[in-house]
């Protein structure tokens, strides 16, 4: 069989969901054989559930990877700007693994995608199989993402043409009411962290930072666990994030969808 002829990527319908829950959760079960510290078989938040694989559809570019008229796996990408793209999630059936599915449906990915110049993904710091494996497809790691208590995760990046490198935003760019920033900086200053509550009441941790690089500095907000995730002296990278103001000063903040990393 010819792998590249017998691939394709299709966009994931509501009907699919269940195939593909299902899929997901045996691929993901099979992390126990390749370092998955927990004593029981598991996955990241909704991986075996058709309605987070529908919820998934609304908010992401969800692919279906089909081989010969069968769904064989998934592909998750979210939209971080118009040339930046994260891979959010890839899963291959386990009866089907080690053919280059994967790396098949990768290639696709790339060839729907010509104008992305830079691709990141996480995974975590356990899994060798998948490092192995984003590594083959060209990835790098950067640096570090703390995205759940106790939990490490290798970032990557993929810069598909060095010679048309992605611009990250500089300091002096940010304005107010701007989203999907990608920025990098030191952390120079860093208070300790005060005790607040939301707008529902709920007791909030939260420490203003100054980020810094060659055009200027910003104040960076971070918010309960994201206060112990980089100190002064670290390089940071904010993936998705959004720029407001208080006082008359803007603010940087990672929010909840956006990614604080520790570069290496």
């Amino acid at each position: 069989m010819e792998i590249e002829k017998a691939v394709r990527l299709e966009l994931a319908q509501e009907e699919d969901a269940a195939v593909l829950a299902d899929i997901c959760k045996r691929a993901f079960h099979t992390d126990i054989e390749v370092g998955s510290p927990g004593p029981e078989p598991g996955g990241p938040p909704g991986y075996d559930s058709p309605e987070a694989q529908v919820r998934f559809m609304s908010f992401l570019d969800y692919f279906k990877i089909v081989m010969d008229e069968t769904i064989v796996g998934g592909i998750m990408v979210g939209v971080v700007g118009k040339t930046h793209r994260v891979l959010e999630r890839i899963f291959v059936d386990p009866q089907v693994h080690r053919q280059g599915i994967g790396t098949r449906a990768c290639e696709i990915l790339w060839e729907i995608h010509p104008d992305v110049k830079l691709w990141t993904l996480g995974t975590p710091e356990w899994n060798v199989r998948t490092s192995n494996f984003y590594e083959k497809q060209g990835f790098t790691q950067i640096g570090w993402e703390f995205g759940e208590p106790g939990w490490r995760g290798r970032w990557y990046q993929l810069v598909r043409d060095p010679s048309d490198q992605y611009d990250m935003t500089k300091v002096q760019d940010l304005r107010v009411g701007m989203k999907n920033v990608t920025i990098e900086g030191e952390i120079v200053e860093k208070s300790e962290p005060r005790p607040v509550r939301s707008r529902r009441g709920e007791p909030l941790s939260v420490s203003n930072a100054a980020l810094k690089d060659d055009t200027g500095r910003v104040v960076l907000v971070l918010w309960n666990e994201q206060v112990g995730w980089a100190g002064v002296g670290d390089r940071v990278r904010i993936e998705n994030g959004y720029v407001d103001s208080y006082g008359g000063v803007l603010q940087l903040s990672v929010g909840r969808i956006g990614r604080l990393i520790t570069l290496t």
